[in-house]
């Protein structure tokens, strides 16, 4: 082989995608007043700008600003409308809705974009056994108005339509290559793919969306991959809490980066995270511990 032909391959070898990230700053802290927290667990960010957590141990949902600013919570232990007991996920991108997760309570609440109780959803005991639920680990919404419930006890996701009449459930034990084992979130793709970690087979499963398995992304410094999130151009983020790590993976399943560094601090224990689209650049809120940190994320391509 030539020396000139040996000098491309290395040129190329090193013009792949580089991720420049920073922090811009953190909100949050542990206790039980407005803006802190106790165990948080999920967070999510609405088409308008604004980001809702669940506070999983003080039994609320808080919303804040881009900036991290308190607006307004909901909730406190119980069973009523209004409380959750332990709420495990949140869906806050459709234009006017939001669906929690209450995990305890084995039911999904519907508030408005202003954290308004609208409704619940719990499972329907005459339905036959694929379409019930209890342990309500995640759950997405479509823009086609349907439902998916990622239920933690029978290891399945259930999609119920506008109408929250079940359709199909996928991922437990009958399901082949995509049987679930200890998921934990769920997630939809602009594509309409279905989106699924999953840390007993530390990968992250992808389903279409009627269900049927596709294809599990794996990395081998995978410990614990919990929360997922996707970008406009459907590149993964994932969370691994074990790992204090964001794997991040380009739309096609190939990784891109890991992130542990995020200028001079070290990512502890994230959790869950969301990303934004701000212009030429990314930001990204993670749940690490009882605070988020907000950071930038821009991709640099030497090749174009």
């Amino acid at each position: 082989m030539s020396r000139s032909i040996i000098l491309i391959l290395i040129l190329s070898s090193l013009a792949f995608s580089q991720i420049i990230t920073k922090e811009l700053g953190r909100f949050g802290g542990t206790g039980t007043n407005s803006g802190l927290f106790k165990n948080p667990c999920a967070i999510d960010i609405s088409e308008d700008g604004r980001i809702f957590i669940c506070d999983r141990g003080n039994h609320r949902i808080q919303m804040f600003t881009l900036r991290g600013n308190y607006i307004k919570d909901v909730g406190g232990f119980g069973w009523y409308n209004e409380q959750f007991d332990e709420p495990a996920d949140i869906w806050a991108r459709s234009t006017i809705v939001v669906f929690i997760a209450d995990y305890n309570n084995q039911r999904v609440e519907r508030y408005d974009k202003d954290l308004n109780y609208v409704s619940s959803l719990y499972s329907n005991e005459g339905d036959v056994d694929r379409f019930q639920f209890k342990e309500i680990l995640s759950t997405a919404y479509s823009p086609q108005g349907d439902i998916f419930i990622l239920d933690g006890g029978e290891k399945k996701v259930i999609k119920f339509n506008a109408q929250n009449r079940g359709e199909t459930a996928f991922g437990y034990y009958e399901s082949g290559r995509g049987e679930l084992t200890f998921p934990v979130q769920i997630d939809l793709t602009s594509n309409h793919k279905v989106v699924v970690s999953d840390a007993g087979e530390k990968g992250i499963f992808f389903y279409d969306y009627f269900g049927n398995y596709l294809y599990t992304i794996n990395h081998e410094q995978f410990k614990y991959p919990s929360g997922i999130a996707l970008d406009d151009k459907n590149r993964l983020y994932v969370s691994d809490p074990e790992q204090g790590s964001i794997f991040i993976f380009s739309a096609q399943g190939k990784f891109l980066h890991k992130l542990g560094l995020l200028g001079a601090i070290n990512l502890k224990n994230p959790i869950d995270l969301a990303v934004v689209n701000t212009g030429r650049e990314y930001t990204l809120y993670i749940i690490d511990g009882d605070y988020v940190i907000i950071c930038s994320l821009a991709y640099d391509h030497p090749q174009e």
